[in-house]
């Protein structure tokens, strides 16, 4: 991906740190350009939006319940004030999300095995089978080049992911819940 000019992009850009509107075009203050580093960062971001986009069309869903899928995949079977918690939406909005995978034939509702009055959300394994079939060469060779990490660069990257990702979180924070 060749780095970003310096200047100014169309009006729909999602990625600026401020921004000065003029003629119709912003004019965008880009941290990081020119550092390999954060440039490849933002290759990995606009990488990871492009196989969502393409893994939800997979999938017959959107991005919205990719992610709650993704969710159940990691964290098994979930009520949906968990399933909400985790997408950081309300649970008017998660309800819809199960509403949605469940008419799609990825998730089943099932009854809580001690609490009556809860719903446990449990993927469907062919969808899982489906989602990971696609998934598993982009995990796999992420996981072949974490694996020939040697002890002291594999600290490195941990502490430094560790960093990003606390960026990243305190920044969804940040936001309005919706």
């Amino acid at each position: 991906m060749a780095s970003p000019s310096r200047g100014s992009r169309d009006a729909d850009s999602s990625s600026f740190a401020g921004s000065d509107r003029s003629a119709g075009r912003w004019q965008i203050e880009q941290p990081g350009v020119g550092d390999a580093v954060m440039e490849r960062l933002q290759e990995v971001g606009t990488l990871t939006r492009v196989i969502e986009q393409r893994l939800s069309g997979a999938l017959g869903i959107n991005a919205t319940d990719l992610a709650a899928m993704e969710h159940l995949a990691t964290d098994g079977p979930l009520t949906a004030k968990e399933l909400a918690d985790r997408l950081r939406v309300s649970t008017a909005a998660s309800t819809h999300i199960v509403d949605r995978l469940e008419k799609a034939g990825h998730i089943v509702r099932r009854p809580h095995a001690t609490d009556r009055r809860k719903v446990m959300v449990e993927p469907v394994a062919e969808s899982m089978d489906r989602l990971f079939g696609h998934l598993h060469p982009l995990l796999r060779g992420v996981e072949g080049l974490v694996e020939a990490l040697g002890p002291r660069d594999r600290d490195v990257v941990k502490a430094f992911l560790a960093g990003v990702v606390r960026i990243y979180t305190d920044t969804a924070d940040s936001f309005p819940k919706g």
